[in-house]
């Protein structure tokens, strides 16, 4: 049943690929054409755009829900990314409301859209009297929101990278309650799902202060669209991460208050909001009608109790507050936050500030949603990357998985990504770049993102030092749709540096790590994750490029040139990697698309033949067989694909010719060749044989000469190297 219901959700979903209308209601603005204050949302780089907000209200009236996606009028929608693009998304309706709080305030929607075929983009978008909001999660890259440029301002919006806004956020939390014990799964070659393929709803009754209310207009229906909003994107994150959804409640307004005077809670005391709240939410909504209690407030910070969700006396012990209770900072860095924790997960910083020693897997500040980013230095980054850690979502899927835990409606979803291995459980030498590597199969045939993470929770100098013998030493990077991370990344080892949360072992110790692959389903995905161990070895390395690596070195396309590398015992025991393989970068270093030799023994030189690429930014890559280990060349050298004289005989058969054989003739706008060094001479081309044919020669000595490419239209003339050809005497 399960099956059937998947394949024709697919089916029908695919449909809206064809022939359906294209909602276009975005248009570019040149600021300084409009007058605005200071932007509402403080970001460094944005894009400044106009949205019709009445005519899209209109045409996604009668959108498909995302539970039902056969009845309604399929459609697709342009949304503005930062970088001038306008990709189109396919646009379901959701419930973030139960449908009888929807019922009674038609003017606020919520929707979901998905990326055209395969790329597992998914956006949280919403409509409501405050105007249109949007979170756009794309594999492998910064999520991207969109929001109204000023406050009480629908029409024009700004559309910017979460890494680029700004803040200057100061809040802490708190949080109550033990945490249960985690497996250690690092001595399985196995993968595990986080929990069990289903998607979990629950009802949440989410509380406001009155502050919280007068912030966002002063009344219950706009406080009610400020909510909205954040849990439309809160659920974004859980139902990709976790497959956990919330719905607010139907009688969710009667928990909103506008009177400071009046109402049940302590504003800016989130130690006194918490009781409140369970109290109230108790009496008001009753216990047996919410699964999870939260409020918001517009001062103090956050605090809530530890895997209360579904616990009749903890359930509502859940608060967030800030002075400017919008935006991406309050939605993800504060109300993920203290919702992961009353799902069960801790905090990941590794730092002393709220630490949690099973789960201080992140050096610093940490950087993900359960990590303390920009408040607890030394800060790794000002703002929370929107996704968990792999060992929050291991946190998480054990309590939502645990016997007791009985409240979510469960709705069964797609399987999770079968990871079919990994180049883990490895002796790699010190001092040295690593990389690793899964392979993983998605049966929804979604693109697969994976996030590989240090697991090490040991008490260590931050930021990270080479002679840590303990504690995580590598930062937690946005999943990515590559299967491989390379420590450090590629662009700091071509930059050299910054290093300073990417730091490699000098000494010998023990590497645990974590490769968490999400299926990036819609409506909810189910994912998977394995473990494996790196132990660097102090008696081994640094393993170093040593040629090319000097500035000024030129290598021509087709020649054979010697790489040279430092071995540093790499090739004996326990580290014993006996072959390596060696690649190219034309790049500068950021990718290393081509492998120019492959297999060859680890003794500190090989010969490989250079290809015809024209690049002046090339690096080489000498790695380890198993692409454990690795080095790259320091500096970037230049390939010329300047035709290339190989070998000059004279004609066996006629003493007045002679053949020269050549490499790397690229043919673009020539017109002629002239042969430099023979007077009267004539050149002939004979591609056949890849050589040219000089005649009449008249001379019976040896002679040195060139041959010139003339290019004409648009190409560049060019002159080989110098040959001799030999003497007939």
């Amino acid at each position: 049943m399960t099956r059937m219901f998947v394949a024709v959700f697919l089916l029908l979903f695919s449909l809206f690929l064809f022939a359906q209308p294209v909602i276009q209601v975005v248009k570019d603005v040149d600021p300084a054409l409009i007058s605005f204050a200071k932007p509402f949302i403080q970001a460094k780089r944005y894009r400044i755009v106009e949205i019709d907000i009445n005519q899209l209200y209109a045409e996604l009236e009668h959108v498909p829900h995302r539970d039902n996606p056969s009845i309604g009028a399929p459609l697709l929608l342009e949304l503005p990314h930062p970088d001038g693009t306008m990709p189109r998304y396919k646009v379901l309706a959701n419930s973030t409301m139960d449908p009888k709080l929807a019922a009674q305030f038609p003017e606020i929607k919520t929707y979901d859209a998905y990326g055209l075929g395969n790329a597992g983009e998914l956006v949280k978008l919403d409509i409501t009297p405050h105007g249109f909001h949007a979170m756009i999660m794309v594999p492998g890259k910064h999520t991207i929101f969109i929001d109204p440029l000023e406050r009480n301002n629908t029409q024009y919006y700004m559309v910017y990278y979460q890494k680029d806004f700004i803040t200057s956020k100061k809040m802490k939390c708190g949080v109550s309650g033990q945490s249960q014990p985690l497996k250690d799964f690092s001595q399985f070659k196995h993968f595990v799902n986080f929990a069990s393929c289903e998607l979990r709803k629950y009802r949440l009754a989410m509380a406001a202060t009155a502050q919280y209310t007068e912030f966002h207009g002063g009344t219950k229906p706009l406080a009610l669209a400020a909510q909205v909003t954040t849990m439309n994107r809160v659920n974004g994150i859980f139902e990709r991460d976790i497959a956990i959804t919330m719905q607010l409640i139907a009688n969710n307004t009667d928990i909103i208050y506008t009177d400071p005077n009046t109402q049940p809670y302590t504003h800016g005391d989130p130690k006194s909001l918490i009781e409140e709240n369970q109290t109230n939410i108790d009496m008001v909504i009753g216990s047996a009608n919410y699964d999870i209690g939260h409020v918001v407030d517009a001062d103090g910070s956050g605090l809530a109790s530890l895997g209360s969700v579904c616990d009749a006396d903890e359930k509502a012990k859940g608060t967030t507050g800030q002075p400017m209770p919008v935006g991406d900072p309050f939605d993800v860095d504060y109300v993920a936050h203290e919702m992961g924790h009353q799902f069960g997960a801790n905090h990941v910083q590794n730092n002393n500030c709220e630490r949690n020693d099973p789960t201080a897997v992140e050096p610093g500040s940490g950087s993900t949603i359960m990590g303390y980013a920009g408040i607890c230095a030394p800060n790794v980054q000002a703002n929370t990357d929107a996704y968990f850690n792999g060992i929050s979502l291991q946190e998480m899927g054990n309590f939502i998985s645990s016997p007791g835990h009985t409240c979510p409606v469960k709705t069964p979803i797609l399987p999770a990504p079968t990871i079919t291995g990994t180049n883990g459980f490895t002796y790699i030498p010190a001092s040295t770049p690593f990389s690793l590597i899964a392979s993983a199969t998605n049966p929804s045939g979604k693109v697969l993102t994976y996030a590989w993470e240090q697991m090490n929770n040991e008490v260590s100098q931050q930021p990270p030092v080479s002679t840590a013998v303990g504690g995580p030493n590598f930062r937690s990077f946005f999943p990515s749709v590559f299967s491989i991370r390379f420590f450090p990344n590629l662009i700091a080892l071509a930059n050299k540096g910054p290093f300073t949360w990417e730091v490699l072992p000098s000494v010998s110790r023990i590497l645990k790590f974590r490769v968490s692959v999400r299926a990036n389903n819609p409506g909810g995905a189910c994912n998977a994750f394995t473990d494996v161990t790196v132990t660097t070895i102090s008696g081994s390395g640094p393993f170093l490029v040593s040629y090319p690596t000097a500035g000024g070195i030129t290598w021509p396309a087709g020649t054979s040139q010697s790489v040279t590398w430092i071995v540093a015992n790499t090739n004996l025991p326990p580290v014993s990697a006996t072959i390596v393989d060696i690649l190219l970068s034309i790049d500068g270093g950021n990718t290393y698309p081509y492998i120019l030799l492959q297999g060859a023994p680890n003794v500190g030189v090989a010969n490989v033949t250079v290809p015809s690429f024209a690049t002046s930014m090339a690096r080489i890559m000498v790695r380890s067989s198993k692409a454990t280990f690795f080095n790259v060349s320091s500096n970037n050298f230049t390939i010329t694909t300047q035709l290339y004289l190989l070998q000059a005989d004279r004609n066996p058969m006629n003493k007045r010719e002679a053949f020269i054989t050549y490499r790397s003739l690229d043919k673009q706008f020539v017109t002629n060749y002239v042969l430099n060094g023979l007077p009267n001479a004539t050149l002939v081309l004979d591609e056949a044989n890849q050589r040219f044919i000089v005649k009449n020669i008249t001379t019976p000595r040896a002679v040195s000469v060139s041959i010139t490419v003339v290019r004409q239209g648009g190409g560049v003339s060019e002159t080989s190297n110098v040959i001799t050809i030999p003497s007939i005497l």
